[in-house]
């Protein structure tokens, strides 16, 4: 089977976070309750604090984690290490 190939944003490239899930966004609309944004760089490879959950206001429920931090996101180019999740209702 062939890898898909992944290419990551830049370090300094903005999104948005969710204060609900904690995943991270490029595109605000995206997150149900925006928190903040950030860079890339402000989470990327920093250990996750909360675990993957689906978007309770069924926002956006494609959800990625990192496989070396373990950081969610709803796109995967947010991540170093992407992976799909599939996250039980």
């Amino acid at each position: 089977m062939m890898k898909k190939s992944h290419v990551p944003v830049p370090k300094d490239t903005q999104a948005f976070i969710c204060a609900n899930c904690g995943a991270v966004a490029l595109d605000a609309n995206n997150l149900c309750a925006v928190q903040g944004s950030g860079k890339k760089m402000d989470w990327c490879g920093t250990k996750g604090i909360k675990p993957p959950v689906y978007c309770h206001k069924k926002v956006h429920n494609d959800r990625w984690q990192c496989r070396n931090c373990g950081q969610t996101a709803v796109n995967p180019e947010l991540l170093c290490d992407p992976e799909k999740l599939d996250i039980a209702v």
